[in-house]
């Protein structure tokens, strides 16, 4: 079920350029990933702020087909979290244990505790070089926003405040957003002490999104720090799997491998992980797959 006020993401100016922020409303984006992967309230809470953030992230990139990939181990009952954004704001994931439960021990979902902080965050940008930027920071509390915002200013060598928040009761993500703001080169220090003076009003931005939605959190959260909207996009989640990059995965493996599973499974199963779609391949398309596999081989 979607909820009928549509996602959003704003690039906007601050203070005359001295500052950017990103703000996304993302409830649904973490709705639809709830429904694909039958996530608890905390999982939903834990991946829908890594997508809403990976998703800020992937509008920083320069081209369509660019991709910044967030994977989190924190040792947590929840598994790995990941996230991959692309360039045009197609953007998917999912978590290892889906169905982690937690009790509360206080008024907010207890995702800390599901994540674990005892590990890192591992940030890929694939922007179409040679080699990916692989940028790694080590956790501050599980939290995703705090660890979001050490990996800024210890990776990527940009402080930035980072504020992410998803309200989902049992069925329905009842809203979702995030908000990042960075201080451009050059910034005044009356600049900078604006925007550090405002931290607090940033915090809940689930509850503003609820509220005011994306516009209205604009005059909401910004207003004072005289924000000017550059661009206005639409983030959406989608798999870009295909048969075709599974068959290129199938011939990766090898041709012993294959081999393997023509004599016997006599066929191949592939599930995707983040669109749950499954592949089927039998001995025959399987033979044609180990000919290619042993071709490259033999290169």
């Amino acid at each position: 079920m979607e909820n009928r006020h549509p996602d959003g993401l704003y690039d906007i100016s601050l203070l005359g350029g001295q500052a950017r922020a990103i703000l996304i409303e993302s409830t649904n984006l973490v709705q639809r990933a709830m429904d694909t992967h039958h996530l608890s309230r905390v999982a939903t809470a834990a991946l829908g702020r890594t997508l809403s953030c990976a998703a800020m992230m992937g509008s920083m990139l320069k081209g369509d087909g660019e991709s910044v990939s967030v994977q989190i181990k924190g040792g947590g009952p929840i598994g790995t979290v990941l996230a991959v954004a692309h360039g045009n704001l197609d953007v998917k994931g999912y978590v290892d244990n889906p169905g982690v439960d937690l009790p509360r021990t206080g008024p907010k979902l207890p995702v800390g505790a599901a994540v674990g902080r005892d590990g890192k965050m591992t940030v890929i940008k694939d922007m179409g070089m040679r080699e990916p930027y692989v940028g790694q920071t080590h956790l501050v509390s599980g939290e995703i926003a705090e660890d979001f915002a050490m990996y800024f200013t210890a990776s990527e060598q940009t402080p930035s405040l980072v504020s992410l928040g998803v309200l989902v009761d049992d069925e329905r993500v009842r809203s979702a957003g995030g908000l990042i703001v960075q201080m451009m080169p050059g910034a005044s220090e009356a600049a900078i002490a604006s925007v550090e003076q405002s931290a607090p009003m940033f915090r809940d931005i689930s509850g503003t999104m609820q509220e005011y939605h994306l516009e209205g959190a604009v005059q909401q959260l910004l207003l004072h720090l005289e924000p000017e909207i550059l661009a206005r996009r639409v983030p959406r989640w989608r798999c870009d799997c295909s048969r075709e990059r599974i068959e290129g995965v199938l011939v990766s493996l090898g041709a012993e491998e294959l081999k393997d599973m023509i004599e016997t499974q006599r066929g191949a199963q592939v599930d995707c992980h983040f669109c749950l779609k499954r592949y089927k391949f039998n001995a025959e398309e399987l033979s044609a797959l180990l000919e290619a596999a042993t071709a490259r081989e033999e290169k």
